[in-house]
């Protein structure tokens, strides 16, 4: 009986140790809301936004973030393709539809954090 309760429980820890936050990165992405999608960033962040890439702390990439929603107002976003790679990675494409255009989102997620978040022009 105690195996099995002890087995029991590390199945239901690990079903919680990597989940889908895809749909919340997309909410936040369709809201334009920093403090929804920075509250996923890593401590630090490999981060492209538009010409400007860097690894920067979770604090500069919120700034960077910031600007770039009040320079793009945010008319729709919609997930293109998510995929989850060796049960820990999960990487999410996207299209972003703002006020100035339309740009391709990418992120790559680690461990329920985003480590990678790169907006490019859409040139198609």
């Amino acid at each position: 009986m105690k195996l099995f309760v002890i087995t029991l429980l590390s199945i239901f820890s690990f079903s919680f140790s990597v989940r889908d936050i895809s749909e919340d990165i997309s909410a936040a992405l369709k809201q334009g809301s920093t403090p929804g999608l920075v509250k996923f960033f890593s401590e630090k962040i490999s981060i492209k936004v538009l010409t400007q890439e860097d690894l920067l702390s979770k604090s500069q990439a919120q700034v960077l973030i910031e600007d770039f929603f009040a320079k793009h107002k945010v008319k729709n976003y919609k997930t293109a393709h998510t995929s989850i790679v060796n049960g820990d990675q999960q990487f999410i494409t996207g299209s972003l539809e703002t006020s100035n255009g339309k740009f391709r989102i990418s992120i790559l997620v680690r461990g329920n954090l985003i480590s990678q978040f790169r907006i490019e022009n859409d040139n198609g």
